[in-house]
């Protein structure tokens, strides 16, 4: 215990100090060498090295290092308490990248309580010097190592994107730090993880106006490689440029150039389309829907796009069976119809600017020819598909059913001579615009559409309070029967107005009239009723 005793010692005399604490230089590496010391020695070093590390810059990389050690040392409460510590060695105007880096290392630990120590370490040194913190997380996100890239990745996601508005949206300097580091970590990320780099890139404040959204799709141009002399064709380099094109399409919706990201889906994505993953064919045949439409290009530019999106939706179509002698009905092929349904639509809006392309000539003629036998068989196909459809209840079908509707509705377009485009209708992948909770309408357990019923009236004998009669109710009370049993004939009432009898003015004062009886008794609406905005 003699080390503790000496750390408790060298702590005295720099506290007591005051203003002079400096001039103790010996005190203050007592505490650096107590890093090496027993455990219980440990734990104080590293809270104690931070709390004067301000006053000894001549030995305060010594310090750093010493407490870095600490950072991995084998016993996990010393570690803990190194970690907490850690942040209070960041430094004004020096470089404390060193710090960010071994926090964003740190992230790797197995034990939870260990990783949200970190990740707290990780967030103040943000708060203090959100530079060094980024570097270190853009350092772990280009490295080799798979579960510091992922832990790293995560971070950004989950924790930083909720702290971009106050960190770095009002410093422009760091966002465009952030923009310069994330060209060079979206080559190194997989799909999912580029999402979440994305994440954060949404989040800056300069994406917000139009330079930043023109620049954040140059990111996303020199990323994809569709700047480089050789696009690419196959492999993780065309994945990511599908990433890159499908994400960059909702920047182009936001006033961003769609042209090098629209020729790269039509001429190099779409022809091969059919050796990709589902998961990136869907991806990129969302993204071509979305930049056709609004499709703001030279018109010599959207024509030249016309033959190859015709080419690629052809290999895309089923080719229709030769007629046999068997009677058996030919096997119904697979079909992807959401990817169907966008790359549809996609050519459809093409031809929409270029109508001559379909309908001008003897060779618009037979590309007209061709492409209704491959979308007469499509038709058939997806009349089949939904009949086994609406027998399920997933939501996947749900959608998929959608998929086919739409086909079904750009089919007839193109079935018509010449071919009209006036259609419209929402993609199967838009999300639906619903009425705001507070105005939606009473609905029944059992059903989506029908209202619910007024609720029966009590019956006789039923434990409810009785309530005041109304007028009519005692008029009744109070008639008597005529003589021989034959009841009493009623006299004629005249129509009452405001609940006063004209034949009893006298009566009618003052007579009790029960209320929501008449005018202004409650009716449930129904949903014939219902009169919400017009989405």
């Amino acid at each position: 215990m003699a080390d503790v005793e000496v750390l408790y010692k060298s702590y005295g005399v720099l506290a007591d100090a005051g203003e002079n604490v400096a001039q103790h230089t010996a005190e203050y590496e007592a505490l650096i060498t107590g890093t090496k010391g027993s455990t219980g020695s440990k734990r104080l070093a590293a809270d104690f090295i931070t709390k004067f590390f301000a006053h000894f810059p001549d030995i305060a990389d010594r310090a750093i290092e010493a407490q870095l050690d600490l950072c991995e040392d084998e016993d996990q409460q010393v570690r803990q308490a190194a970690i907490k510590a850690l942040p209070l060695l960041c430094r004004e105007g020096m470089d404390n990248s060193q710090i960010g880096d071994v926090l964003a290392q740190l992230l790797q630990s197995d034990s939870a309580l260990e990783t949200k120590i970190v990740r707290n370490a990780l967030i103040s040194l943000l708060k203090k010097d959100t530079k060094a913190g980024l570097a270190g997380l853009f350092l772990q996100i280009v490295s080799t190592e798979v579960l510091a890239k992922d832990r790293a990745v995560a971070f950004l996601g989950t924790v930083l994107v909720d702290l971009v508005p106050e960190l770095v949206n009002p410093h422009p300097e760091i966002e465009e730090y952030i923009l310069s580091e994330a060209k060079d970590a979206l080559k190194h990320v997989t799909g999912t993880q580029f999402s979440s780099v994305m994440l954060v890139l949404r989040k800056l404040k300069c994406t917000s106006a139009q330079a930043g959204i023109q620049k954040l799709a140059e990111v996303l141009a020199t990323v994809g490689g569709f700047s480089a002399a050789d696009e690419p064709t196959e492999g993780e380099a065309m994945l990511r440029a599908v990433a890159c094109a499908s994400e960059a399409a909702h920047l182009c919706k936001r006033g961003a150039a769609p042209k090098v990201f629209i020729d790269y889906l039509v001429k190099v994505a779409l022809p091969s389309l059919g050796s990709l993953p589902e998961d990136v064919q869907l991806m990129a045949a969302k993204g071509l829907a979305l930049l056709v439409h609004p499709l703001v290009m030279k018109q010599e530019d959207i024509q030249a796009l016309c033959e190859p999106a015709l080419e690629g939706l052809m290999s895309l179509l089923p080719e229709a069976p030769q007629p046999t002698e068997s009677d058996e009905a030919p096997a119904t092929p697979e079909i992807n119809y959401r990817v169907a349904e966008s790359v549809l639509y996609a050519f459809h809006q093409l031809a929409k600017k270029c109508p001559e392309f379909m309908h001008s000539d003897e060779e618009a003629t037979t590309r007209l020819r061709l492409l209704k036998v491959r979308l007469q068989f499509l038709g058939l196909c997806c009349q089949s598909a939904l009949k086994d459809l609406k027998a399920s209840q997933a939501t996947e079908a749900a959608v998929t059913i959608k998929a086919i509707q739409n086909i079904s509705l750009l089919i007839k377009t193109f079935l018509k001579a010449p071919p009209s485009y006036q259609t419209s209708f929402t993609l199967s992948f838009a999300k639906p615009v619903t009425a705001p909770a507070a105005y939606s309408t009473v609905t029944s357990p059992t059903s989506d559409t029908t209202a619910q019923k007024r609720p029966a009236p009590a019956t006789a004998g039923a434990d409810v309070p009785k309530r005041p009669m109304t007028g009519k109710e005692l008029r009744e009370q109070y008639s008597t029967a005529a003589p021989g049993g034959r009841p009493q004939q009623q006299q004629k009432q005249p129509p009452q107005q405001g609940g006063r009898s004209y034949t009893n003015r006298g009566g009618g004062r003052g007579q009790f009239r029960g209320r929501g009886q008449g005018r202004g008794s409650f009716r449930p609406r129904t949903n014939n009723d219902w009169k919400g905005p017009n989405f």
